[in-house]
């Protein structure tokens, strides 16, 4: 991963949604999800097509990564 920025997991960043289409890591703590590690850069957003996000923004249509992967 190039650049890269951490961000906890209840922030309400680009980073932390599930559209979110950047690389990122996630970091667990006693077996819970507790940061993610988003690679920096300008990416589309798969929730607003032509719109272009970095991990540290948000937007209204926000939707929690984990509740869609686990």
């Amino acid at each position: 991963m190039a650049s890269s920025a951490v961000y906890r997991v209840q922030q309400k960043k680009c980073a932390t949604c599930a559209y979110w289409a950047g690389r990122r890591a996630i970091e667990f703590g006693a077996n819970k999800p507790r940061y993610i590690k988003a690679e920096a850069g300008n990416f589309s957003c798969m929730a607003q097509s032509g719109r272009q996000i970095s991990a540290n923004n948000y937007c209204p249509k926000y939707s929690e990564w984990e509740k869609l992967m686990f």
